[in-house]
């Protein structure tokens, strides 16, 4: 799709879908002959001899926030089709200011895509489109919105809709940098997506240390692959454990984006990545693995990030930490009331094998301490317990550190990922002890979101670290604005903002 700054005097005539944006203020004042409010709208009415606001009267159309009105070939004067949408003037906060400029986009993509128009002029009446963080939300709203998943289609369309080019005319100066920043952002949610909503029985732990390898090929990263061989050695019994149900092997993945200049600095980004989850011997209903390919969004979003991670050249070292596996039963599978040896030395009473994400996660989060990462932050599609506290809109942020914290909340609210900061609550520690071993993998029947990031916890011991329980958000029940049905790519975009904030 190509993007566009163009003169704001468009050739309105000349245009097939047409996005203006308008404020309550021009439909104030009652129409005279052939005038409905001021400015463009009312040359837009000259031009369609009153028929529009005639229209926009019969409609009760007001221009509330939010209110969108779609006209279609209403005068041969006017674009086939015209879209209004309200846009109110009076003071929002920023966050929900920019997702104003992102739902503009989707509404434009979305009429787009239902008109059948390959083109889209948007004009920037009311629009502040200096403001970088408002541009990429509408780039954001136009490229995620037109998201589809065939590649398990046995019928490929041969003529898909393409929203081709949209023409944002404007007398501002618009950077095209920042432009090119939210597609490639946009470019790397598509790519998580993509993953995500691939079939569990493609989408194996193989399957992604071979993108993995791609990614490393193409960005020119360091990578490696730790086999269960490797795993064995290095005492990941975490993984391992987990894995034994499963006839796949289980990896952990490591690759490091360094920065020409030699540097200190670094990031770690973790992501879970239990291609499926069965549950374990701890079984799942049938109704609760329907979507448990989406077990592993955590590392699909790690690996997008890691995808355009060169491209935007930070002056640091960002090193990825990807642990993935099965979580399957067969003869061999961990049983409740094994206990199993981590990478760190701790032990582990498992006494729900459904409760496996925090195992892989701490020899993933071990080994990046190893490692000598500073700071380290890892997404996980790891309790239900979260979507109980948050529902599933929001992620559940805990934090060890606030400057960390404050940080990862602005870049989630810049990419309109909301995140949520919980209590790492002291008081419940003593609920994942264990008589027979240093710690268990559960605590007791509240405050699951808390416990599960306690346990994580204990795996860290110098690291500024923030774990993202994202269970709630990274696979939506249907289509809603720019998210679509299926894998969502959260906290792709919350971690670009980081990079390029950090």
């Amino acid at each position: 799709m190509k993007i566009l700054i163009k003169k704001p005097s468009p050739d309105l005539k000349a245009e097939s879908l047409v996005v203006l944006p308008l404020i309550s203020a021009e439909l104030e004042k009652p129409a005279k002959k052939s005038k409905a409010g001021t400015g463009l709208l009312s040359r837009l009415d000259a031009m369609s001899g009153g028929k529009l606001a005639e229209r926009l009267r019969r409609a009760k159309f007001k221009a509330k926030a939010g209110q969108t009105f779609v006209l279609n070939a209403i005068h041969e004067n006017l674009p086939a089709t015209l879209v209004l949408v309200g846009w109110e003037a009076e003071r929002a906060s920023e966050f929900e200011t920019i997702s104003r400029y992102r739902r503009l986009g989707s509404i434009a993509a979305d009429v787009a895509k239902r008109s059948n128009a390959p083109e889209i002029a948007i004009v920037d009446a009311h629009l502040n489109l200096k403001a970088e963080s408002n541009l990429a939300a509408l780039v954001e709203g136009l490229l995620l919105t037109g998201y589809t998943f065939t590649h398990h289609k046995s019928k490929k369309d041969d003529s898909p809709f393409e929203l081709q080019e949209v023409r944002i005319h404007s007398s501002q100066s618009v950077s095209s940098k920042s432009i090119d920043a939210a597609r490639r952002a946009c470019e790397a949610t598509l790519f998580a997506r993509d993953l995500i909503n691939t079939s569990p029985r493609e989408c194996t732990p193989t399957f992604l240390a071979n993108h993995c390898r791609k990614i490393a090929k193409a960005q020119h990263l360091k990578i490696d692959v730790f086999d269960p061989k490797a795993l064995k050695k290095m005492g990941a019994g975490g993984i391992l454990a987990v894995s034994q149900g499963s006839s796949e092997p289980a990896y952990l993945i490591r690759m490091v984006y360094t920065p020409k200049k030699k540097t200190k600095k670094n990031l770690a980004i973790v992501g879970k990545g239990v291609t499926f989850d069965s549950g374990g011997l701890s079984i799942k209903t049938a109704g609760g693995m329907e979507t448990m390919k989406c077990d592993m969004s955590g590392a699909a979003a790690v690996m997008a990030v890691m995808s355009v991670v060169a491209d935007l050249r930070p002056d640091f070292e960002v090193r990825a930490y990807i642990p993935t596996t099965e979580n399957m039963i067969n003869g061999q599978a961990t049983r409740p009331g094994d206990v199993i040896t981590a990478m760190s030395g701790k032990t582990i009473e498992v006494l729900n094998t459904d409760a496996e994400g925090r195992l892989i996660l701490a020899d993933a989060l071990n080994l990046a301490e190893k490692d000598g990462c500073g700071t380290i932050i890892d997404l996980a599609t790891l309790t239900g317990a979260c979507m109980v506290a948050l529902g599933t809109s929001y992620a559940g942020l805990f934090c060890n550190d606030d400057k960390l914290a404050d940080l990862l909340v602005d870049a989630g609210d810049r990419a309109g990922e909301l995140l949520w900061r919980m209590p790492l609550a002291k008081e419940y520690k003593d609920w994942i002890k264990s008589h027979v071993a240093d710690i268990k993998n559960t605590g007791r029947a509240y405050g699951g979101a808390i416990t599960a990031a306690l346990f994580l916890e204990e795996f860290i011991s110098k690291a500024r670290w923030a774990h993202l329980d994202i269970a709630g958000p990274a696979f939506a029940d249907g289509d809603s604005e720019h998210v679509r049905k299926g894998g969502v790519g959260f906290g792709v975009r919350t971690l670009l903002n980081l990079i390029s904030e950090y």
